[in-house]
């Protein structure tokens, strides 16, 4: 089975064409003027290490600190060619658009390959309202 290697949140993330990944604008931590509110988009990058002949789908969650689903990502199919040489190295990344936070605390990303999870990321989101 597939498993992370690494996993970044971050503010854009894309792979292009030739396997190389652009990670920008790394974070752990979102700071909210206020609750509710809408956080524009994050984006999840995770490595990944893969055998020839694979294949699953990789699907995503997020949850709140009190244990609330607040956004979800949609299965992506990988599929790994069976003449593939030895182990190889895989980058996928995804985003979550308009996800809206109504608490603070620490909420859960999780990852899934198939139906299994097997990474959580945290993110910690804080209250810090704006100067007048």
């Amino acid at each position: 089975m597939a498993t992370i290697d690494w996993a970044f949140l971050c503010d854009y993330a894309f792979v292009d064409g030739a396997g190389k990944a652009s990670i920008i604008g790394t974070f752990e931590n979102i700071f909210a003027g206020s609750l509710p509110t809408k956080h524009p988009q994050l984006y999840v990058a995770l490595g990944l290490k893969l055998k020839p002949g694979e294949s699953f789908d990789l699907s995503s969650k997020m949850s709140s600190p009190s244990g609330k689903e607040v956004s979800k990502v949609d299965p992506i199919k990988v599929a790994i060619p069976s003449n593939a040489p030895g182990t190889a190295n895989g980058i996928v990344t995804f985003g979550y658009y308009a996800v809206e936070i109504k608490e603070t605390g620490i909420y859960h990303i999780e990852i899934f390959i198939d139906t299994n999870s097997v990474h959580v990321i945290p993110l910690n989101v804080v209250l810090q309202p704006r100067p007048n």
